[in-house]
């Protein structure tokens, strides 16, 4: 179930965004990247990694147990998220509401955190160019799991590192993925775009 109705922010602990395409866009060749990595996979393997997604490859790595493999695959992810790093764009609005949590009725400890498939590297490096980097308290990125979205382990590792309820926090994403993410945790998930109208109508009034 995809929540559509009011947010409200004033008894969160923490907020929780995706990263690419919800703080920042990112600039990337996905397509080269998942060809090289479908090809490195059927070199290692000797056998196809038909997936819809990255994750899914990495995942049969993860069943496999080939942890230094894994690496390699995350190393590559990594080059391929930063070469072109400096043109990624912030997302004017999400960027508003990370300075002026105040306007939005949040509360001056409630912390923020990343969750994303992107690597650390990456974040911190979005984060830094969008210059809000100090504004994060924690972040979780492709490396720090081994079950990737829509599976929960990193909102959960999120509520562990916090120690919160899960009615005390909220995640932000721009796909369907992200919500459900959030949904499969039992927290309120919303669409970037629900956050976005939030900070436009505020910014109008």
């Amino acid at each position: 179930m995809i929540m559509t109705h009011h947010i409200s922010l004033k008894n969160k602990e923490v907020i929780i965004f995706d990263l690419d395409g919800t703080v920042v866009h990112l600039v990337a060749d996905w397509m080269s990247l998942k060809k090289k990595l479908v090809d490195m996979y059927k070199k290692i393997y000797n056998e196809d990694c038909s997936f819809d997604s990255v994750s899914a490859c990495l995942s049969n790595i993860v069943e496999k147990s080939d942890f230094d493999i894994l690496e390699n695959f995350f190393d590559i992810i990594r080059q391929y998220e930063v070469d072109n790093i400096e043109e990624n764009k912030p997302i004017e609005e999400t960027i508003f509401f990370i300075n002026n949590l105040e306007l939005f009725g949040v509360k001056n400890n409630t912390k923020l955190a990343i969750l994303s498939l992107n690597t650390r590297l990456t974040i911190i490096e979005s984060l830094k160019l969008a210059d809000v980097l100090d504004k994060f308290n924690y972040l979780v990125g492709r490396e720090d799991v081994r079950k990737w979205k829509p599976d929960p382990e990193g909102i959960y590792k999120i509520q562990d590192h916090f120690g919160i309820k899960k009615e005390e926090m909220i995640y932000f994403g721009d796909l369907k993925k992200d919500v459900l993410t959030g949904n499969n945790a039992g927290i309120e998930a919303y669409f970037i775009d629900d956050l976005i109208r939030l900070v436009n109508k505020k910014k109008i009034n």
